[in-house]
């Protein structure tokens, strides 16, 4: 493990434009609240870009900068290069050094701080979790589930992997660094507001006992401010020591101007926001009835061969394989022409009635297939991921993921879950006798064993109203438009195993 002090690697780093810098201070006033007196901190200053777009407003208010105003800005850094990058610039740019005291090099989040802030502003690294490197990651688990982010250490294999370390440092430096009543205001990548599961606790802004709540978010929509960047991101004032307030103040940069919109979750505390035009929009979702379904019925992603396309997928029917284990796999041509013939087959290696796995012995019996399988060996026991490498381990190194009984099913109530911007769910049967299978998170589907079952359903997600509630999430165009945590906060489970005629009333 690499000691905090002495990295020098940067971390999801997004460095901000001076111009956008300035921006900030200029927009929520904090030069002068400076020049009032209020100490300002940035946690993961980087080169420092914030200190410099806060002298440059102060000086066009009229103030002198001195070292009695120097002293109350404070720098957190854990790269050592960029705090000697910073202390070169200000010497050039200001003519005298910053004070050293208050350059502090440390981990934010794996420190213990002395300093107390008014006011924290700045731009905090974005990286999921997943992608950290792995000595890091095991570092910053506790942290995790200390800050309330996580449920336990395990969650952060599944959905949770996805939640930002920019949450973690948000959760960490208003709890540890801000005065009572102070706040934060910070550059974020929206999915901490937009996005479903994975950021459900920070949602909640509690931290050990600590309220905090967002007071306002913008949303640059269409605007380029960050170079090489494809997240959504935005701002967002936190204050320390309040509740939260819906609906939030929430702005949108469109066509250069700033549109206000409503803003508030649909479905308790930790759910995403929606974002309407107004606050009637949001009345009429919130009486959306939710769709009933069985447990069995729970949406779900396609096939994932984690990385195995090429020895799963097939442009052309591969006939020199057992045909009961290929299957029709969904393409967009099914979505655009109903009744189209399958551009692609998968292979499942599984039984059909059980949905798990062939075993060895079924697989030697089949040698075409055994031989296939042994042939492209290597990779498919080199796939990466916990999840599949426990299938592997057990010997099963021909299993993928996203298989179980719902595959099966006669019939799919079925959807293009990723990179669209309307929800055009249609019902899937059977080609040549065969169920048609999704396509890992391209596809999202609701399993059904009858085609009344199935077209029920269908009539209701196609409720002008479910549209509209994944159009509030902005998440259109992109890989979390509907995919299934999304759809479940649209339904309902019934618990008997009543048939879905009787379900959907």
């Amino acid at each position: 493990m690499r000691n905090s002090r002495s990295s020098d690697n940067p971390i999801g780093a997004v460095f901000t434009p001076l111009r956008w810098a300035k921006w900030l201070v200029q927009e929520f006033g904090i030069a002068q609240k400076w020049l009032n007196g209020a100490t300002i901190c940035d946690p993961t200053a980087g080169e420092g870009v914030f200190v410099f777009a806060l002298i440059d407003e102060a000086k066009a208010l009229g103030a002198r900068i001195d070292e009695a105003l120097l002293s109350h800005i404070f720098l957190i850094e854990r790269s050592n290069h960029f705090i000697e990058t910073f202390k070169r610039r200000f010497k050039v740019r200001q003519g005298v050094e910053f004070p050293a005291a208050n350059i502090v090099h440390a981990d934010v989040v794996l420190d213990t701080l002395a300093i107390k802030a008014d006011v924290l502003v700045g731009n905090p690294p974005w990286i999921n979790f997943t992608d950290l490197e792995a000595d890091y990651k095991e570092v910053l688990k506790p942290f995790f589930l200390q800050h309330g982010l996580i449920h336990n250490t395990q969650s952060l294999l599944l959905g949770a992997s996805r939640v930002d370390l920019a949450a973690l440092i948000i959760s960490k430096t208003v709890k540890s660094l801000l005065n009572r009543n102070g706040e934060a205001i910070f550059f974020i990548p929206l999915s901490l507001f937009l996005n479903d599961s994975a950021h459900a606790g920070f949602r909640k802004m509690a931290v050990k006992g600590t309220l905090f709540a967002v007071r306002a978010i913008y949303d640059f929509g269409d605007e380029s401010v960050f170079d090489s960047v494809s997240a959504r991101f935005g701002v967002a004032r936190f204050v320390r020591d309040a509740p939260n307030r819906y609906p939030v103040p929430y702005k949108v940069k469109k066509n250069g101007q700033w549109k206000e919109q409503y803003a508030a979750p649909l479905h308790g505390d930790g759910a995403p926001l929606s974002v309407l035009d107004s606050e009637e929009s949001w009345i009429a979702l919130k009486q959306f009835e939710p769709i009933a379904i069985r447990k069995d019925q729970s949406p779900r992603q396609g096939v994932n061969t984690c990385g195995a396309n090429d020895v799963l997928v097939f442009k052309q029917y591969p006939s020199f394989l057992p045909d009961e284990y290929i299957y029709p796999l969904l393409t967009k041509e099914v979505f655009q022409h109903a009744g189209s013939e399958p551009k692609k087959y998968i292979l499942l290696p599984y039984e059909r009635h059980s949905a798990k796995p062939l075993s060895e012995h079924t697989l030697r019996r089949c040698p075409q297939l055994w031989d296939y399988l042994n042939e492209h060996r290597s990779e498919l026991i080199n796939r990466k991921g916990t999840l599949i490498n426990s299938w592997i381990g057990k010997n099963a190194w021909w299993a993928c993921l996203g298989v179980g009984p719902y595959c099966f099913t006669p019939f799919k109530v079925v959807w293009e879950a990723l990179g669209k911007k309307h929800f055009n769910p249609i019902v899937v049967g059977s080609f040549s006798g065969k169920p048609w299978q999704a396509n890992q998170a391209l596809h999202c589907f609701i399993p059904s064993h009858n085609l009344g079952d199935a077209e029920g359903l269908l009539k209701k997600l196609r409720n002008p109203l479910v549209e509209r509630y994944l159009l509030s999430t902005r998440m259109a165009g992109t890989c979390n438009w509907a995919q299934p945590g999304r759809i479940k906060r649209l339904l309902r489970i019934v618990e008997e195993q009543l048939s879905l005629e009787l379900a959907l009333g």
